[in-house]
């Protein structure tokens, strides 16, 4: 298991408190590493913070504006005295079709899950060159093949992210690794809000005939993070029960 350990390694985690965020928290956390929470919601980052002790310090902000990546990256600089990892997993899915669809929508939904990515990364790259580290962010299969229910501007933002992170790991090798992971759907509110018949028909459109478990995702972050994936940079990982096979 020394592939997967992570001690002594820092890690930022964006939307940390939702459901895949906090699973991939307590997953690093047992591997070795210490962890900046980061999310929107304080109270719910400073909650997960305070069950993991001295290893953990949360920090509240609005991702969707440059200025604020740029803060938190150094937020958890000042706390731990370095950067090893950055997970950019922060994103939004306001249920929303073409033609509902507003100039708003797009604003912050661009904002939270496209405009957050390039800007953390961004500022975690001074500090990520340093310590030959990870960038591993949080795509989608509505990335790859367009999401099955009104997400048209968050699939958009959800190809980007995959684009971004092929052109991030050109620019960066060999000083940083950059890799994507593109989930189905995940067991968490996000997808819990369709109704109980459209839920039904995804589930049945997934080989496994079911949804991934937040734990499941964050142990395929925690490889992308950790020693085994040493030889991996520009990939994007599809982690969706066979609903998208390339």
């Amino acid at each position: 298991m020394s592939d997967f350990r992570l001690d002594g390694k820092i890690a930022l985690i964006t939307g940390a408190a939702g459901a895949i965020g906090s699973a991939t928290a307590r997953l690093l956390l047992a591997q070795g590493a210490a962890l900046l929470l980061v999310d929107i919601d304080g109270r719910a980052a400073e909650d997960l913070a305070a069950q993991f002790g001295e290893m953990a310090a949360a920090h509240e902000t609005d991702l969707s504006r440059a200025a604020n990546c740029h803060e938190a990256v150094e937020t958890c600089v000042r706390r731990f005295g370095r950067l090893d990892i950055l997970i950019n997993n922060v994103g939004i899915c306001p249920r929303r079709s073409v033609l509902e669809s507003s100039e708003e929508d797009w604003e912050r939904i661009v904002g939270v899950n496209q405009k957050s990515m390039f800007f953390s990364s961004q500022a975690a790259v001074p500090h990520l060159r340093k310590a030959k580290g990870r960038i591993v962010s949080v795509a989608s299969y509505a990335g790859r093949a367009g999401a099955a229910v009104d997400a048209c501007i968050y699939s958009g933002t959800k190809g980007a992210i995959i684009a971004m992170t092929k052109a991030m790991a050109r620019e960066l090798a060999p000083d940083i690794l950059v890799n994507a992971l593109a989930p189905g759907p995940v067991d968490s509110d996000l997808v819990r809000e369709l109704s109980a018949e459209k839920l039904q028909r995804v589930c049945d459109a997934i080989p496994l005939r079911r949804l991934a478990q937040p734990e499941e995702v964050a142990a395929a972050i925690l490889f992308l993070a950790g020693p085994a994936a040493s030889y991996m940079t520009g990939a994007t990982v599809d982690f969706n029960g066979g609903w998208y096979m390339l």
